[in-house]
C-alpha cells in the first residue's frame, strides 16, 4: 500500500474499512504503519479475530483513511481517504491430524 503519498496529517492514525462485496457488511479497525521503507510502500499487519473479525471469506473493498484520533471507527469523521482497493480474505484450512495409509501387511494366526 502507499497511503503516505496522500497523507496530510503529521502523525495520523490509519482507519481501515473493509466492505464485503456480496453481503455489503462492513468492518473497521485502526492499524499502525509498521513499514521501514515508507517512501516506497506502507506495511500493515491485520490479525483476524484480534484487530477485527471478517464476517465471511471472499472479496472485500478496502478504504484507508487518515485521522487524528486513535479511537474513532467512523469513516465519516475521518480526515481524508488515502487509498481504496480490493482485498481477498481466505479461510485457513484446518490441519489434517489423521495419518491415512493403506494396509500392506496382513497378520494371520
Amino acid at each position: 500500500m502507499t497511503v503516505t503519498e496522500l497523507q496530510t496529517l503529521t502523525a495520523p492514525y490509519w482507519l481501515f474499512e473493509f466492505t464485503h462485496q456480496q453481503s455489503f457488511e462492513t468492518v473497521t479497525c485502526i492499524l499502525e504503519n509498521i513499514s521501514t521503507g515508507i517512501p516506497r510502500y506502507d506495511e500493515f499487519v491485520i490479525i483476524d479475530e484480534v484487530d477485527l473479525t471478517f464476517p465471511y471469506a471472499g472479496d472485500y473493498t478496502y478504504r484507508i483513511w487518515e485521522q487524528e484520533s486513535d479511537s474513532n471507527l467512523d469513516p465519516l469523521q475521518a480526515h481524508a481517504l488515502c487509498e481504496e482497493g480490493l482485498a481477498k480474505v481466505l479461510e485457513d484450512t484446518a490441519a489434517n491430524n489423521e495419518y491415512d495409509t493403506e494396509i500392506i501387511h496382513t497378520i494371520y494366526e
